[in-house]
C-alpha cells in the first residue's frame, strides 16, 4: 500500500510552516517503510492534485483555524474534508485540500484513506512557534503522524535509537 506523508505551508510565515517542519522532523528521526514517500510541498498550487494521485493513503499537515489553542492537533478524515463546500478561492493556497481529493474523485484516482493533520495556528510562543521541530504543535503534530503510520500497521523505526533511548 502506497502512502505519502505531505507537509504544506509557509515557513517564512511562522506557524504556517508546522506542515514543513513536521517532514524535516520526520526525516531526520525516523525511517519510514518502503513505499512511503515523505515531502515537503511547500505551498501547493494547481499541481496539488497531481502529487496526492497515485496514492491508496495520504497524510498532510497544514495549519489551520482551529477554535483551539495554538498547537492543537486535530485529524480530519477524508470525509471531513470533503464535506465542507467548495468555494471560489483566491489565496495562495489553491485548491485546498478538499478541491484536489474532489478532483482526483471526479478523475478516477481517488485515495482509499486521505488524512490531514491540522495545527492550530497562532502565537505558540517563540519566533517559530509551533514550527520549532520536534517541539510545540510540530512534536505533537509528528507524533499524530506516527500514530497514524502505527495505526495503518506500518512500520517506523527510529533514525537514532541511542539518542531515543537517553531520552
Amino acid at each position: 500500500m502506497k502512502t505519502a506523508i505531505y507537509g504544506i505551508g509557509n515557513i517564512l510565515m511562522g506557524d504556517d510552516g508546522i506542515g514543513p517542519a513536521v517532514v524535516r522532523y520526520l526525516s531526520s528521526n525516523y525511517t519510514l517503510p518502503p513505499d512511503t514517500t515523505l515531502e515537503d510541498l511547500g505551498t501547493p498550487s494547481l499541481d496539488l492534485p497531481a502529487y496526492l494521485a497515485g496514492y491508496d493513503r495520504v497524510i498532510v499537515i497544514d495549519a489551520v483555524a482551529l477554535d483551539a489553542p495554538p498547537g492543537t492537533v486535530h485529524v480530519f478524515s477524508r470525509d471531513e474534508i470533503t464535506s465542507v463546500p467548495t468555494g471560489i478561492r483566491v489565496s495562495p493556497h489553491e485548491p485546498t485540500i478538499n478541491d484536489a481529493l474532489i478532483v482526483l474523485d471526479f478523475a478516477g484516482h481517488r485515495t482509499t484513506r486521505s488524512r490531514a493533520g491540522g495545527c492550530g495556528a497562532g502565537d505558540a510562543g517563540g519566533r517559530d512557534g509551533a514550527v520549532a521541530a520536534g517541539g510545540g504543535g510540530g512534536g505533537a503534530a509528528a507524533n499524530v503522524v506516527l500514530a497514524q503510520l502505527s495505526h495503518a500497521r506500518l512500520m517506523v523505526s527510529s533514525a537514532h535509537p541511542a539518542a531515543h533511548a537517553l531520552g
